[in-house]
């Protein structure tokens, strides 16, 4: 019943809002069918490219208009590619969430697709994730490392189910934003979702921890951004893994008292999710960072 909603939600979504403005339909063939991505090409071909996973329940569409990351793209020079997951949703390795399709196979034929069509340079492909697209970003440095420049989740913690088996192939440079006050991924670990019924995450430090580990880390330093002292409901602090025998950090966006929001971007229903804030932007520190590898 809830796929047949979701799905039932991403048509009346793509109907209201139609093709993104400039942007091209990718259609890839898969075990599971045919699937579909939005791509918003840069002005040269084999351009560096983020592949930016939606959260549940959020389209493609609105994820390229919403977050900022269709113009900021375009600013340093990246193609954009917002694919679609089915019904809405990412098999990110939660039991019993969406496990019967593939969505590693779909994303790994995806970026082949955009490198054998000259879209982008494949030694400069960058995943981002939000909320459980963040989570499928996460499962993809465990299974797909290979593919990757870098990675950034915002809102999203490790899968328990899949950090139990995740074994990455090489370091891979990740950034993270987390709310400690989020209702639905809690920053402590824990179930996922208002009752805590939709799997469990390992807490966001443990999971930045595990990654920076991966990479060959060391312990990870912490600072203040702005006015530690203030009143203001939210306060950041950054965890930085910096000292990586591999030359690959892993660094943490602290968002104390910050919900689960797209941090700089949005505030929606803040009584329920929690306190967005404008004193960070999480798409602006994702794409410089990209832009600077």
């Amino acid at each position: 019943m809830r796929g047949r909603r979701a799905a039932g939600l991403a048509a009346l979504a793509a109907m209201a809002l139609g093709p993104t403005a400039g942007a091209e339909e990718l259609r890839v063939r898969t075990a599971d069918g045919e699937r579909t991505a939005i791509v918003q090409r840069a002005e040269r071909q084999r351009a560096p490219t983020i592949v930016v996973l939606h959260g549940a329940l959020i389209t493609a569409e609105h994820t390229s208009s919403w977050y900022g990351f269709a113009d900021a793209a375009r600013k340093h020079g990246f193609a954009a590619v917002f694919p679609r997951g089915t019904a809405l949703q990412w098999n990110d390795g939660r039991d019993a969430w969406m496990s019967g399709v593939d969505d590693v196979a779909f994303l790994k034929r995806l970026v082949r697709e955009l490198s054998s069509r000259d879209v982008s340079d494949p030694e400069r492909i960058y995943v981002v994730g939000i909320s459980n697209g963040g989570m499928m970003a996460l499962r993809m440095l465990c299974e797909a490392s290979e593919l990757l420049a870098g990675a950034a989740t915002v809102i999203a913690s490790m899968p328990a189910a899949t950090g139990a088996r995740c074994r990455p192939r090489r370091p891979v440079p990740v950034i993270m934003f987390n709310g400690t006050e989020d209702p639905l991924v809690p920053y402590r670990g824990g179930g996922v979702g208002l009752g805590g019924w939709q799997g469990r995450v390992w807490s966001a430090e443990g999971t930045a921890a595990f990654l920076a580990r991966a990479n060959g880390c060391a312990a990870a330093s912490r600072e203040p951004l702005g006015d530690s002292s203030s009143r203001r409901a939210v306060r950041i602090m950054r965890l930085d893994w910096r000292r990586c025998s591999s030359e690959r950090g892993v660094t943490l966006y602290r968002i104390e008292g910050g919900g689960h929001q797209v941090f700089g971007h949005t505030n929606f229903f803040p009584l329920v999710l929690g306190s967005g804030t404008d004193r960070i932007s999480a798409t602006d520190i994702i794409m410089t960072e990209f832009a600077r590898r």
